[in-house]
């Protein structure tokens, strides 16, 4: 692929919108090139289930259309993006990743990929993911691997999208996040990914895992990139961009202690408290932060993540049980097993804890702490992993319903991985961490490309 191609598919969104609108680059260019960019890639990741690369083009074109003729366009007109293959796409296979589904073709559009579509985005491909976004990959789909170690996986559920992403095919991608699905793949790939608000992104036409804890939102590689793809999907109607400014000074930052001095992995304590630092050194006040519960908040997740996600699976289990990979039908037999006054019981602690981090804003602006216990794993770790404890700093956030963002804190020495720190906020506060998190990000040198694509940039 040429030089020029590469350095065009990293560049972020305004840029090529704004060589969109002085005609030096057309939305077909780009978006030919991000499909070579794919099919060169793909054999090494594994990030995409199904490509759309002529209705791509024929968006793309109609894109062209509008700049060639000067017509108003949105921030993301002819942007190639590609989508988790959980949102239903009228016409187009939806397969959850799952044998289960493996023909299934929708008669009606997500309201994701309607707005998008909306907006002029170019969606070329839907991403590979864990077998029905519920902690397993199915055989007959693989694993989906990291471009900074394609020996390692992307993360889950959410994996294509953030290979994809980090990779360089497509801008964006939008994918789920029930425990983590979106910031732990993201730590993992060393890009941008935002579990929003509850419902602030309409989950119509998505194929729930637990509709209690399931948030929609985007992964990207730079914090303003991702505030671009949120307005644009996000039903409260915010330009997250006004608020951007070069200074986080006097923001109060609160670092959650419990979660960030039990890290044992010393390379990721060391980034994660280096970035801490770096956050104090540009401006913030941070102050320690205790939250009652979040250290057992799994007690409150797991009994609705499976007793909803088994309600989802009751007209194929037992009798397609077979069609299942085997840790997603231990999850989904498991389900049946929870006792309506347990579901019950959780969903009122679920309230009670959500108050208990809305409490801790009183005295904060924003909270801090890993996302990420490891860098990415060989293989992607279980449903109920407990050698990583890898969903202990992300899930508190899906069962709170507060906007939670993973940007990259850096690079492990040993093995060049990245890791991930998480920013989180009020609710309905997304423009507040995308604030502190681009001061951090910008401060620290931005996006780093993965040695995938390293040595054809420095050609």
């Amino acid at each position: 692929m040429p030089i020029n191609e590469l350095e065009l598919l990293f560049k972020p969104i305004d840029e090529i919108g704004s060589l969109y609108r002085s005609k030096q680059v057309s939305p077909v260019e780009v978006t030919k090139a991000t499909l070579r960019l794919l099919e060169e890639l793909e054999p090494k990741l594994n990030a995409f289930i199904t490509v759309l690369a002529d209705e791509a083009l024929q968006k793309a074109r109609e894109a062209e259309t509008i700049f060639a003729k000067g017509e108003t366009a949105g921030k993301l007109c002819g942007i190639p993006v590609s989508i988790k293959d959980l949102f239903r796409t009228k016409g187009i296979k939806t397969t959850v990743a799952s044998r289960i589904l493996k023909d299934h073709v929708p008669d009606e559009d997500s309201a994701v990929y309607s707005a998008l579509n909306a907006s002029g985005a170019v969606v070329f491909g839907k991403n590979n993911m864990l077998e029905f976004a519920y902690g397993s990959m199915h055989p007959d789909y693989g694993q989906c691997n990291n471009p900074w170690d394609t020996n390692r996986t992307a993360g889950g559920s959410s994996t294509g999208s953030a290979s994809a992403v980090a990779a360089g095919i497509g801008f964006a991608s939008v994918g789920t996040d029930t425990g983590g699905s979106i910031r732990l793949p993201s730590s993992f790939c060393g890009i941008v990914g935002l579990k929003p608000t509850y419902d602030t992104v309409s989950r119509q036409g998505l194929f729930h895992l637990s509709h209690s804890l399931d948030h929609i939102g985007p992964l990207t590689r730079i914090v303003k990139d991702n505030a671009i793809v949120l307005e644009s999907i996000s039903s409260r109607k915010v330009d997250y961009n006004a608020v951007f400014t070069e200074s986080i000074k006097g923001m109060k930052i609160g670092v959650i202690r419990s979660l960030t001095d039990s890290i044992t992995h010393p390379e990721v304590a060391q980034l994660v408290n280096t970035a801490i630092g770096q956050l104090s050194e540009l401006g913030a006040e941070l102050v320690d932060i205790e939250i009652p519960g979040i250290d057992t908040v799994m007690e409150i997740a797991f009994p609705i993540l499976l007793a909803e996600a088994s309600y989802y699976h009751k007209d194929w289990y037992p009798a397609r049980a077979a069609d299942y990979a085997q840790g997603t039908v231990g999850n989904i037999k498991e389900g049946f097993n929870v006792s309506a006054v347990s579901y019950l019981e959780a969903l009122e602690r679920k309230r009670a804890f959500a108050e208990k981090v809305t409490e801790a804003f009183r005295t904060v602006d924003v909270l801090v702490c890993p996302t990420s216990p490891s860098p990415a794993t060989e293989r992607d770790p279980s449903f109920e992993d407990t050698t990583y404890d890898y969903t202990q700093r992300t899930l508190p956030f899906n069962v709170s319903g507060h906007p939670a963002l993973n940007v990259s804190a850096g690079l492990t020495p040993s093995q060049n991985l990245p890791v991930g720190i998480q920013f989180i906020g009020r609710h309905f506060e997304e423009a507040t961490i995308y604030r502190a998190a681009d001061v951090y990000q910008t401060a620290t040198g931005g996006y780093k490309v993965p040695p995938l694509l390293t040595g054809s940039l420095e050609r």
